[in-house]
């Protein structure tokens, strides 16, 4: 107690003192207490010292030996649909393929909480608006330049820029000049509004933000592999496949591993068939729908994680069409048997949605709010009450991704049950992604998964709700593919972004989920456990919630 008392009088600040106070009073558990606690940047050594004097004591596990050598064959389903360029990222294939190199300031961990990467403590001030990280020393770009503070002021204005694909999380949170660099290894970010959650947006759930050296050149990031990881990328062929070789100079030591072969893949199928053919050791994402030759396979083993990757289906609300009204929307969300589509579609590795961000696993969900479930009764009255009563004809434009095609089946066959005949176009992913995300004719360019009437995007995911609430929800939101606007439900988001106890953040919350219930410019039928496969000779790998295939600790049998 009395190193707690310690810290908690010449070290911590308003927001380290209310945090302990909160988990004093029982406002949240021991899981949840180390989840904020990293967030804040408090250290394992506090974090243990608060648990033995207000809980119960951290219990360590020596970490067991890896075997050195050998190179990983992995599959990357699907491939990149655009070129690997860090900061504007935003796909599955890109982001694996750029990840394996790349590093963070943080990493997001599977219990949501955060460890350092490239900075080694981060702390805010007394409201959350300015955060101080200290960067890790002796550390090497893969180019030979040491790494420092101006890299991350270089990176981070890039991330900031008008085309980055990072600004899904940095818009409204942080601006170009809001960092700068206090000494070689201390960056100072300050933030255009207060950010409780902030260092999570420096994680590796914001894809983009791979650290790279000041002098970078962008494009040349398949070229010259300018990065500080474990491995190295050593050579890049589009739609085919990448090579890494391990770095000899990480800071983080030797890695188990040689290298990593990487080989893309379109089609579910062939990618199983190349596990279970021993073609390739490990598979980055898999699906339960396509992929159930995989599970109770005794050569094949399935690394899962509960998470808030999810599936989003916007409904444009301002087209001249019946989707325009809230109510039609309303019918549309109450067809779906969301507890029977989780069952065919995931087995169980899945919890349902009720069509807001807030996915059962994050901590500030507000468990009061009512679940919607199916009632055909009361959407077809919706329909009715809309001027509708015999339903119409709409389009569902998607991606042939996992489980998506077999999602737009069911809905489609369930829709039809109040009168609404729904055609359904698929395309590729790159397809699905070409195009411009901004510019006229409404602000989000002519790319069909911003600009079709009704859609299907894949959405990984984030330890915190931020990214999808800001992105995708507040208006003029950079993803916001329903072009929805509410300015009042944007002040109530400004609201939880900065709420820094957690009965805030709940209370917050229970407002933005009421409010999407009502106007559900938005259908989030599920949450799925993100799902990857390999055979038994993969040791030390675990599955990321977002999709990042770390490989920096795996090693071979």
């Amino acid at each position: 107690m009395r190193r707690l008392d310690a810290y908690r009088f010449s070290q911590a600040g308003p927001l380290e003192n209310d945090l302990i106070d909160e988990f004093a009073e029982g406002g949240m558990d021991r899981q949840e207490f180390i989840k904020r606690a990293t967030v804040l940047g408090l250290s394992v050594g506090v974090i243990g010292s608060a648990l033995a004097a207000l809980d119960a004591p951290l219990a360590f596990a020596a970490p067991a030996a890896a075997k050195a050598g050998g190179r990983l064959r992995v599959g990357i389903i699907p491939p990149p649909t655009k070129d690997v360029e860090p900061y504007t990222l935003a796909d599955q294939g890109g982001l694996e393929t750029a990840g394996i190199a790349g590093e963070f300031l943080t990493r997001a961990t599977q219990t949501l909480t955060l460890q350092p990467e490239l900075a080694l403590s981060w702390k805010p001030n007394a409201n959350a608006t300015v955060w101080t990280f200290k960067l890790r020393p002796n550390v090497k770009f893969q180019t030979g330049e040491a790494f420092g503070a101006d890299d991350v002021v270089a990176t981070y204005n890039r991330l900031v820029g008008p085309d980055s694909g990072a600004l899904s999380a940095f818009k409204g949170v942080l601006s170009t000049g809001g960092v700068k660099a206090i000494d070689n290894l201390t960056v100072q970010f300050t933030l255009d509004a207060p950010t409780a959650s902030f260092p999570y947006l420096t994680s590796s759930t914001t894809y983009q933000a791979i650290i790279l050296p000041k002098d970078y050149k962008v494009g040349s990031y398949t070229k010259i592999s300018p990065v500080t990881g474990a491995f190295r990328l050593t050579s890049y062929t589009p739609g085919v496949g990448a090579k890494y070789d391990r770095n000899p100079g990480w800071w983080g030591g030797k890695s188990p591993l040689d290298g990593v072969d990487a080989t893309y893949y379109s089609d579910d199928a062939a990618v199983i068939s190349a596990l279970l053919g021993n073609q390739i050791d490990l598979v980055g994402q898999v699906q339960f729908a396509t992929g159930r030759a995989l599970f109770n396979n005794p050569n094949v083993q399935i690394f899962s994680t509960r998470g808030a990757t999810h599936r989003q289906v916007p409904m444009r609300v301002n087209l001249n069409n019946p989707l325009k009204d809230r109510r039609v929307r309303q019918a549309i969300a109450l067809t779906l048997d969301r507890p029977g589509i989780v069952k065919t579609l995931f087995n169980g590795f899945a919890d349902i949605g009720n069509d807001s961000p807030f996915a059962p696993v994050y901590p500030s969900t507000n468990r009061k709010v009512p679940q919607r479930v199916k009632n055909l009764a009361k959407a077809k009255a919706l329909l009715a009450a809309a001027g509708y009563p015999r339903g119409f004809k709409i389009t569902l434009t998607t991606e042939k991704v996992g489980e998506i095609p077999q999602l737009a089946q069911i809905i489609q066959r369930s829709v039809k049950a109040i009168g609404i005949d729904m055609k359904i176009v698929l395309l590729t992913a790159t397809q699905y992604f070409d195009g411009t995300q901004d510019g006229p004719p409404t602000g989000y360019g002519n790319t069909p998964w911003l600009n079709t009437p009704m859609n299907i995007t894949d959405w990984g995911h984030r330890s915190v709700p931020n990214v999808f609430l800001t992105a995708a929800i507040k208006s003029r939101g950079v993803w916001n593919a329903a072009q929805y606007k509410n300015p009042k439900l944007d002040r109530v988001i400004d609201r939880f972004l900065g709420a820094i106890a957690a009965s805030d953040q709940r209370k917050f919350a229970g407002q933005i989920q009421d409010t999407l219930l009502r106007d559900t410019p938005v259908i989030f039928p599920y949450f799925y456990n993100y799902l990857a496969a390999g055979s038994k000779k993969v040791k030390g790998y675990k599955a990321d919630a977002l999709g990042q295939v770390y490989l920096s600790r795996t090693s071979l049998a």
